[in-house]
This record gives structure tokens, sequence and C-alpha cells, in this order.
């Protein structure tokens, strides 16, 4: 169902990356597919970022998972959260929550972390570099929205939680099961739990800095340059000071790297590349049937599905899938358009252009599979 009491245009026109905003009975009788023993399942499992945050009377204090079953039996009463990173990726009907966010392009989306807290349960005031929408699943939670941080905004000495050392509440919200709050990039929040059995969907949005992107746009430049083309002198005078990097210099090496600049193919696919692009990709992409056992069971009648947490884009030239490119004739682009509309989990059906050698790479890649077991979704 389409989100209610919101209209996104509106929404992308007036507020997003703009100011926090509470949408109020968003997602009405929202039924939340986990609960807080789901969710301490999930942080028992090995290669699941969880965490637990607990508030003190010095602080917080962070414990980092996997965890053992024993170790939440020994946890206090209140005042503290268990957060787990991606839980789209392993539970289908949670991964459905992000068709109601595709009014942000797919290539942005992150993932969902999900928290859930006891009563006065928190992770302290603090700021996203990202925007999120904040989904009450289940409970209460008191949120108190702030001014905007910058790198200057001095923080707690905590060694790895980058808390606020001032928080000045400008707005404040109680959200109920089936409210939003959105946060843009910057904005100072902090939720506290009122009641037990509080239960926070954060649907988080990629954003590299611009230290990452030239970070991984010059390494991709050096992937392929050719170690052999080295620097070569502009014109030069004998008669000048020997210690001088000329203003000259200073412009051909700067058309050197304009030269990189200037090739917009290779920005294009770069760029796609790297915000499909997953960590576990090698790891995922592991024992798979051979291209003809691939055959046999699409004439089986198998349907291979869109794997959780799968990430795609496309352009005119490429699909992108988890950090791969894929090239596509221009007969296929209907289909490419349908498939980068799939929800994770969906089944991939009735796309009769896409070759079988495109759905076999992107069999072989991970990002599709026969069933949620095939590369341990």
């Amino acid at each position: 169902m389409a989100l209610q009491n919101f209209d996104p245009q509106q929404f992308l026109d007036e507020v997003w990356q703009r100011k926090a905003t509470l949408i109020k009975g968003a997602l009405p009788n929202f039924n939340c597919p986990l609960d807080g023993n789901d969710l301490a399942g999930l942080a028992c499992e090995e290669g699941i970022d969880s965490r637990i945050i607990i508030e003190t009377n010095d602080g917080w204090e962070l414990r980092n998972g996997p965890f053992d079953e024993a170790e939440f039996a020994t946890l206090p009463k209140n005042k503290w959260t268990l957060l787990v990173q991606s839980v789209d990726h392993y539970l289908p009907d949670l991964a459905d929550v992000l068709a109601e966010f595709r009014f942000i392009p797919r290539w942005r989306t992150e993932d969902i972390m999900v928290s859930y807290a006891t009563d006065g349960g928190n992770v302290g005031p603090h700021y996203d570099q990202y925007d999120v929408f904040l989904i009450q699943a289940s409970g209460q939670r008191r949120w108190k929205i702030g001014g905007h941080c910058g790198p200057d905004t001095p923080l707690h000495p905590h060694p790895q939680l980058k808390l606020l050392q001032e928080f000045n509440t400008e707005s404040e919200y109680l959200l109920k099961a089936g409210d939003i709050l959105y946060v843009p990039p910057g904005v100072a929040h902090w939720g506290v739990a009122e009641g037990d059995d509080c239960m926070t969907l954060s649907v988080g949005f990629r954003a590299p800095s611009e230290a990452e992107l030239f970070s991984d746009f010059g390494d991709e430049v050096a992937s392929f340059l050719d170690a052999s083309q080295r620097y070569r002198d502009p014109a030069l005078n004998a008669s000048s000071n020997t210690g001088e990097i000329s203003s000259e210099v200073h412009k051909h090496v700067k058309a050197l790297l304009l030269k990189q600049l200037d090739n917009d193919a290779l920005i294009a696919r770069w760029f796609g590349s790297m915000m499909t692009r997953v960590d576990d990709r090698e790891e995922l992409a592991g024992d798979h049937l051979d291209f003809d056992e691939f055959q046999l069971a699409l004439d089986d009648g198998e349907i291979p599905q869109l794997r959780l947490g799968a990430r795609l884009a496309f352009d005119a030239q490429y699909l992108y899938a988890d950090g791969a490119a894929f090239a596509y004739p221009p007969d296929q682009a209907n289909d490419v358009q349908a498939l980068c509309q799939l929800e994770c989990g969906q089944p991939i059906s009735n796309f009769r252009s896409l070759s079988k050698e495109m759905l076999y790479a992107l069999y072989s890649s991970a990002t599709l599979c026969f069933d949620e077991d095939d590369y341990d979704c």
C-alpha cells in the first residue's frame, strides 16, 4: 500500500534533504514482520552487524555482536537498545517495506536497520550523514529534533559512539505504530522509547562523501591506465630556476587529469557500479550451477528470483547489479527497466527479451537465485 497522508512530489519539492518532518499515520494498521525475539535471534548470528547500546549513569555503553543468547538475560530492565543492520537482507516481508519509498531512486536506498528498545532505551543524541525514514513499527518513541550539525559540532569523547555534547530541542514528536519521521542529513535527533517493546525501522540511504567519490573514481581510472604512460614535460626553458614548478606545468598536469574527467561514458559506468556495489558480492557468488545446469533448471520451470539485498540500477548502456555493469542491446531496454522496478525476493518472470546469457550472468554473480538458500540469502 502507498503511504497515507503523503504526497511524494510535494515531499520531494519541499521537504527532502531540507527539514525533519513527521508523516502521521503513514502506515495505518502496520503489522511488523518481526518482534524483539526475532531480532535477538538475528543478533546472535555470525556475519550480521548488531549492537547493544545501554544508557548508564556515566553515559552510554556499546557492545558489539554477534551475541550469545544468554547475554540478553543479563541486560538491565530498561534503558537499552538492540540494533541490527540490513535486516531486509534476511526477511522478505521486511524487504517489502522498501517498496513504499520508491519515489526516491532505488540506487540511493541502502538498507533497513531495526532497533528494539526497552523503556527509556536510546542511542544518545546524534546526527547522521544520510537521509533516514524512521518508521515506528510497535510501541512508542519520543523524538527530539535539534539543529543542523557539521564537522565542527562538538562530540562526546566516546571511542566508538559519535554523540553530541550539547543538544538543543527545536521540535518534538511522539511516534506511535504506523507513524514515520523523516530526518535529513546533518540534523540532530534523539529518540527515547516510552514503554517496552519499542520497535523502530530505519530506512537509510546511500550517500558517499565527496572524498569517497574522488577516491573511488581515482582507483577506477588507475585500474586501467597503462603504467608505461608517464608524466612528460611541457616545453622547458633552460634559463628557468630549476626549483620552480611553473604555471605551465600546473596547466599541463591539470589537462592530464581533466582528460579522464571529460570521459562521460567512463563516469557513467563507474558511478552506476559504485552506487550498486555490495560488500559481500564475492562471498555471495560462491558455488552455483554451471551454464548448462542453469538452462536445465529454466527448462524444468524453475524461476529465479531477485536476491534479498540485491542492488539494481540502469542507464542507456548498462544494467548495474551489485556493482557489476552488464551491457544490453536496445531491444532489451524495456525488460531491463522492468527488472529494476522488481522488489527483492520477487521472481523473475515474463522477461522474455533478456538473453539466457544475461540471466546466467546475473545468477552467477548472485543477483539472482532460485530460492532464498541459494546464496545464504
